[in-house]
């Protein structure tokens, strides 16, 4: 076969590859909920939001733009990102469960891997030869064995910038479906799960303040310090995820025959306020202990209302969009920071006197650039590897 003719063929392929992508994106499958789209779209701006400030609000300084809610709640992104989780991923499994009694664990891991592990590891490649060929002092300690293992949320925290979060939904995508494979077949009900649910969402307060008292000595005292290591660890960190799992069994009782529960029978407007009172009371109690779980009542109190109401405040497509790109964008966008400190930031320097406006550029073109290298990543590597799923395990 001629060098020619080849070509031609692989350029093909590749442009066949690249119009699927593109198709895939302009077309939301059905049973999409244009409001969680939305929701994903203000959780990764959040965080991307989050990870440039260290960069661009030092740059700049201190200004109206820097202390805003957007920037000082970036940090809430992750578990907006957790809540949305936990109700996508208990949706299948609840589904399975009705349907069947029983959870192909293997198969839903697998289907899990499809979707996670391909960027994942290409960006841990690329950052770890990154790193060697940079002389990295990360790269000599064998930062990286975390990261394989889905562990850096629990050691050393990996050379995959933001990969703690990524493992602990990585550890729920195992755990959850080896619970629900033990006791699917015992019971008759998803709604019967409920309550164990529950039980699950008291039990991580209980545990960070175990671990408040007995490093302070009193409950009420308040430190960052304790906080931070609360941060990290899916032990104290995955209310978000719970309360997920909560929605989600609630949306897929009401698809069951009589399965409408109380949360159904309450008018959706009284249950967002009941979130947020109750997520408003939790963080008045003592903020380090309840923030999670005041989160996690609030963001799923949000998401349930926009479900049952069908609001249609995000049916813009651009939000179906940024969704679908939401998870290149958390992956990439911290390496876009120093690059655009460096290369970027310093070509505004007219804007000296309007830090709030040079703040707004900045975000701005990072977001700009990382849904622009999403994109290409969404094309090249997650796209490619959703259709090998399709052909593997089906739809």
């Amino acid at each position: 076969m001629s060098t020619a003719i080849a070509s031609k063929i692989g350029g093909n392929k590749l442009s066949a590859l690249l119009l699927g992508a593109l198709d895939d994106l302009r077309h939301p499958p059905k049973g999409q909920i244009p409001f969680l789209d939305g929701l994903r779209t203000i959780a990764v701006m959040l965080v991307v939001n989050d990870h440039c400030s260290g960069q661009f609000w030092l740059y700049h300084g201190p200004n109206w733009f820097s202390q805003s809610l957007l920037r000082t709640a970036g940090w809430t992104g992750v578990d907006l990102f957790f809540v949305l989780s936990g109700f996508f991923i208990g949706g299948q499994l609840w589904r399975e469960v009705g349907k069947t009694h029983k959870v192909d664990v293997g198969r839903f891991v697998l289907r899990r891997g499809f979707r996670i592990w391909p960027l994942y590891f290409f960006v841990f490649l690329v950052v770890e030869a990154a790193s060697f060929a940079m002389g990295h002092p990360r790269a000599d300690r064998g930062y990286g064995w975390s990261d394989l293992v889905f562990l850096t949320n629990y050691s050393n925290h990996g050379i995959v910038e933001g990969s703690w979060s990524l493992c602990t939904e990585e550890q729920f995508y195992v755990l959850f479906p080896l619970c629900l494979f033990l006791f699917a077949a015992r019971v008759q009900r998803i709604a019967s799960f409920r309550r164990w649910l529950w039980i699950l969402l008291a039990f991580f307060p209980v545990i960070r303040a175990l671990v408040y008292v007995a490093s302070l000595g009193h409950f009420f005292v308040h430190s960052p310090v304790v906080f931070h290591h609360f941060y990290f660890h899916s032990i104290t960190h995955c209310d978000g995820l719970i309360t997920g799992l909560i929605i989600s069994n609630l949306a897929a009782e009401a698809k069951t025959r009589g399965g409408v529960s109380i949360f159904h029978k309450i008018a959706p407007g009284w249950t967002l306020a009941i979130g947020l009172a109750v997520g408003g009371g939790l963080y008045a109690i003592q903020r380090e202990v309840f923030e999670f779980s005041s989160l996690a009542v609030v963001f799923a109190a949000v998401a349930w209302f926009g479900i049952r109401t069908n609001s249609g405040i995000f049916n813009s497509r651009i939000f179906y969009w940024i969704s679908r790109l939401s998870y290149g964008m958390y992956l990439n966008n911290e390496y876009l920071c120093p690059w655009m400190a460096r290369s970027v930031m310093p070509r505004f320097t007219f804007l000296a006197h309007l830090p709030a406006l040079a703040n707004m550029v900045d975000l701005l073109l990072l977001t700009s650039l990382s849904i622009a290298l999403s994109l290409a990543t969404f094309c090249l590597i997650e796209y490619p590897f959703l259709e090998m799923r399709k052909r593997v395990l089906g739809h």
